[in-house]
């Protein structure tokens, strides 16, 4: 079930500031850590919700509980896809970061190729192993 503040609590059950925050004291009611308070809890507690509009308070009036579990699914994935689209870019400037590397690489070998570079010096590797080889 989705979590309300206890503003949208207020206004779901037809409750005052004073009563949820008495029951929430007492342990009639109980909150999620982050202090929201699950709408199957407010059920539970006061009964059906109250229509906001409505004239007569006491009468309950069935809300769309769908409506408002539908609206949490949706702000979860909506998080979700968030991440992943973070995740990709931080994976997109890897790529590039690599893209750039290799393109480096290319070019020196490239330009040994074409003897545009000077030899290396007498202590490189290739030198070494030529010296003990040959």
């Amino acid at each position: 079930m989705p979590i309300v503040s206890r503003k949208k609590a207020m206004q779901l059950t037809g409750k005052s500031h004073a009563t949820l925050y008495r029951h929430l004291k007492s342990g009639k009611l109980s909150k999620t850590p982050d202090g929201g308070i699950d709408t199957a809890e407010l059920i539970r507690v006061y009964g059906e919700f109250v229509s906001p509009d409505a004239e007569d308070t006491s009468k309950p009036v069935k809300t769309d509980i769908s409506a408002l579990y539908q609206k949490d699914k949706t702000d979860t994935e909506i998080k979700l896809m968030q991440e992943q689209i973070d995740l990709l870019k931080s994976q997109l400037t890897d790529t590039k970061s690599q893209l750039v590397r290799s393109q480096e690489k290319e070019d020196k070998l490239l330009q040994l190729i074409e003897n545009r570079l000077p030899p290396p010096d007498d202590n490189s590797v290739v030198n070494r192993l030529k010296k003990k080889f040959l």
